[in-house]
């Protein structure tokens, strides 16, 4: 069966879970064709499957004028019903304001050029990550050119402004929704209708147990200090800046560790910043984006995995760590405690809270025994719960019972020059 996934930026070093589930799907032998709203710059590529994905997705930016005329002229005249429909749905039902009117009539416009590629490629199906500009116009092209549509939700900027988003609205056109979390579910079903509630389904982020795995031994040649890792954006809601004060803490009380942060982001300047204030420079590095081909030799030789956000979905990172039995500690947010039971397969603590953290980290890093019990529960939850390739079947269930069905009816109901049934 053919689909296309349509992402705001894709393949991005952020968003990997997206192209493992894109993979693991593949694999399954479903037809996935990959799209981005605009093209990833080619030094964002830290990997060779990367690479290889990015030669194989198309950008619906930027397009040239000719282009935008042809496409929509197109849609206009094979089907002017569904174009006019299309175009007023655009203008009305969209967040308030003249600027969301006129932000609403650009996705209008992308949505013709993506339906247009939909067309060609007779694919009836588009799923779209997070409620962003790429669910906007997915939303907007299957209205255009027949078809159907379904999202992934998952976390802050998918639920943090829910009018900014119009999130009602996309739950109730879309023919399902996912959710990484149970909590994120909840939250999906706060910011939609009952009537739409049947749709919302919860389907975790997996990650491959069989490529992440355990390291035997660690390569940390330093038996003395322990190790801590955290892989995250340099944003704001990953705390960063928490963990920090935290760090300060656990050295003043004479506990010997060293902290490496992978990952780039736009607050950089200001966690260096808090680096110097607490005197920690020769206790820290910040490593930069890596890429998946070298990711896992930072794991290799970490002793803990901390986790300091103060606002996240499911975070596939702490999966990873976990798969890999590094002990973890993070904090009792969103759907977090859904996967790291406190006191069994890891450490919770409140966000926020630099003095929790510490406790955590001291008490982890003066205790080898305890961090090799929380280590291997870890790796057993995330092996039975996780697992990349019994996620994905679960979402390709989801998408033959819910999609599948809703594709026909919309063939049946479409313009007979629209899009062709595809065979299933």
């Amino acid at each position: 069966m053919k689909i296309a996934y349509i992402v705001s930026r894709y393949p991005a070093v952020s968003h990997t879970f997206i192209l493992r589930e894109v993979c693991a799907l593949r694999k399954l032998g479903w037809d996935v064709s990959t799209f981005s709203m605009r093209r990833v710059s080619e030094s964002e590529l830290l990997s060779a499957v990367d690479k290889a994905e990015y030669a194989n997705t198309s950008a619906i930016l930027p397009a040239g004028a000719a282009c935008v005329i042809m496409s929509h002229l197109f849609l206009a005249v094979t089907g002017p019903v569904r174009y006019v429909q299309t175009l007023l749905e655009a203008l009305t039902k969209r967040p308030a304001g003249w600027r969301n009117a006129i932000w609403y009539f650009f996705y209008f416009i992308e949505a013709g050029l993506f339906a247009r590629q939909l067309q060609r490629r007779k694919i009836n199906h588009v799923h779209a990550h997070f409620a962003n500009v790429a669910a906007n116009v997915a939303k907007l092209a299957v209205r255009m050119c027949g078809g159907s549509w379904s999202l992934t939700l998952h976390g802050l900027s998918d639920f943090g402004d829910p009018q900014k988003s119009n999130l009602e609205d996309k739950i109730h056109s879309a023919s399902c929704t996912i959710c990484v979390s149970d909590s994120g579910r909840a939250h999906a079903m706060m910011q939609s209708m009952p009537a739409d509630w049947g749709k919302i389904c919860c389907v975790h982020t997996g990650v491959d147990t069989t490529l992440f795995t355990p390291a035997q031994p660690r390569k940390n040649g330093d038996t003395k200090t322990v190790q801590l890792l955290n892989v995250a954006r340099l944003g704001p809601e990953k705390g960063l800046e928490f963990l920090i004060h935290a760090l300060r803490q656990v050295v003043d009380r004479g506990v010997d560790v060293y902290l490496t942060i992978v990952g780039e982001g736009p607050e950089r300047a200001r966690i260096e910043a808090e680096i110097d204030r607490h005197e920690l420079r020769d206790r820290v590095t910040l490593a930069g984006a890596i890429g998946q081909d070298t990711i896992q030799d930072y794991f290799d030789r970490a002793d803990v995995f901390v986790l300091s956000s103060l606002a996240e979905g499911l975070p596939v990172v702490l999966m990873e760590a976990m798969a890999k039995e590094l002990p973890v500690i993070a904090t009792q947010i969103a759907g977090i405690p859904e996967l790291v039971e406190h006191r069994n397969t890891g450490l919770l603590v409140s966000p926020g809270r630099a003095d929790q953290l510490a406790d955590a980290i001291v008490h982890l890093a003066s205790d080898a025994e305890a961090r090799d019990a929380y280590g291997r529960r870890g790796r057993a939850k995330v092996c039975a719960e996780f697992e990349q390739v019994e996620c994905a079947r679960q979402l390709a269930q989801i998408f033959s019972d819910r999609v599948v069905p809703s594709m026909v009816q919309s063939e049946k109901n479409s313009h007979p020059s629209s899009i062709k049934p595809v065979e299933i």
